[in-house]
């Protein structure tokens, strides 16, 4: 936490600092595709089946002709499924997961080039900011979709499992990624935006950690939680399940480019195209509607 305060205050102050005659504001939609990086990832990679449609609001406050701030309001949805994995530790597994994804975000653009407004300029550039998001991942079973979180399928909640608590369903991102953006008039302008956001949950497909004891979440929540918090018993001809208790149940670790990262949270991606109608300000004063 204390990082994200320094970096609200970097931001605060490079707002104070930069002024210009170029200011404006736009305001429009983003219409693009969801996606997520997790325990139910393929082999921790994204799975472009698993894509979704997405949308947002989006509003831009342009300070110069190289720094931008950027309101986000979006939603979008992710999903993951073991039958779609490779792993025979996945196929066995057998797990699965949707959630949609309500996300409000503060984000500071930086132009790569100068952004002087000229038409048929495009503009690459780089954001980054903070926001808050909600999720509620939930599953199938038999032709009913049930919320994941209440049933504490790896066992929080419980007595025997009490350093295990349910994971907060909102809470904080970093959105970090790459745009593009063009004007192709004197009011409109055109972009694509693609973005990852780093989350500070490892809950985004209520996967975690290990396989808890089934007897001690049926005790607690029933019989349904205690069938969605194992499933590799679905796999098996005498309905006996695969794992034991303690086994793993998410992965501990990513590869992600080459890179191995340990312990380390879900992400979710989020992208497309804008449309933003432009408001011009002259000079320092207040924009004119």
């Amino acid at each position: 936490m204390k990082k994200l305060k320094i970096g609200l205050a970097v931001i605060i102050v490079i707002f104070s600092v930069n002024k210009s005659i170029s200011q404006s504001i736009e305001f429009g939609l983003m219409l693009g595709a969801s996606n997520y990086y997790g325990d139910l990832s393929n082999n921790s990679v994204m799975l472009l089946t698993q894509t979704h449609p997405s949308a947002s609001v989006i509003g831009r406050y342009n300070m110069n002709d190289r720094w931008a701030l950027k309101g986000y309001l979006g939603y979008g949805r992710i999903s993951g499924d073991d039958a779609e994995g490779s792993s025979a530790f996945r196929k066995a597994r057998n797990l699965s997961f949707y959630s949609d994804i309500y996300e409000f975000s503060a984000q500071v653009e930086f132009n790569l080039i100068k952004n002087t407004r000229g038409k048929n300029k495009i503009v690459p550039y780089l954001f980054t900011g903070i926001g808050v998001f909600n999720f509620n991942p939930k599953a199938k079973l038999g032709n009913t979709y049930y919320e994941l979180q209440p049933l504490g399928t790896e066992g929080q909640g419980t007595t025997l499992y009490n350093d295990r608590q349910k994971y907060a369903l909102t809470t904080l991102c970093i959105p970090f990624g790459f745009g593009l953006k063009q004007k192709v008039s004197e009011r409109f302008n055109v972009g694509i935006d693609i973005g990852v956001r780093f989350t500070f949950t490892n809950y985004l497909d209520d996967v975690s950690s290990t396989f808890a004891d089934t007897r001690v979440i049926r005790a607690a929540y029933g019989t349904t939680a205690a069938q969605l918090s194992d499933r590799s018993i679905e796999k098996t001809a005498d309905g006996s399940t695969i794992f034991r208790e303690g086994d793993p149940r998410g992965y501990k670790s990513f590869n992600l480019l080459g890179i191995k990262l340990n312990n380390f949270s879900d992400m979710y991606f989020m992208g497309g195209f804008s449309v933003t109608y432009v408001i011009k300000n002259k000079g320092q004063g207040c924009p004119k509607f």
